[in-house]
């Protein structure tokens, strides 16, 4: 009977002419335990402890690091016409020109106070103003008073 092959013969033959569509569990397994290995190197996104670090970031060389800058804050307020003034703490309402030379010494920066609801697109038109006559505009968020967390 050696001219005759068996099912089971013909069986084994055209399982291995059909191209296996199992997918390579075992590279699978080997590339997760390589992605969970740098995931934790990363450290614990649930820590409570923060190191604090002082970090003195580089400035221009040329300047002295130990001079103090003023600072003068200011609300902007919007008046017809798409013009702004500036309010200050003390209740002095000024024009961007009138702001210009209270900065002019370098001495003073002005600095916007804005309320954290304010646009994006509302800072900038009330900055351009200041900055179209060269000045370097600082920008701090008004916290709700009264609130805490």
């Amino acid at each position: 009977m050696k001219g005759i092959k068996s099912s089971r013969d013909r069986r084994r033959k055209s399982r291995g002419s059909i191209p296996n569509l199992r997918p390579p569990t075992m590279m699978i397994d080997l590339l997760f335990g390589a992605l969970m290995l740098f995931a934790f190197q990363m450290g614990d996104p649930n820590s409570k402890s923060v190191i604090p670090h002082d970090i003195e970031l580089p400035t221009d060389e040329t300047e002295d690091t130990k001079k103090t800058t003023e600072i003068l804050p200011l609300q902007p307020l919007n008046i017809s016409g798409g013009e702004w003034i500036y309010e200050t703490n003390e209740g002095d309402r000024l024009t961007a020109d009138e702001v210009a030379g209270r900065t002019k010494s370098g001495k003073i920066a002005p600095v916007l106070m804005l309320s954290k609801t304010i646009s994006v697109q509302e800072y900038v038109d009330a900055e351009t103003p200041l900055r179209k006559l060269g000045l370097k505009v600082g920008l701090a968020v008004i916290s709700d008073k009264g609130k805490t967390k």
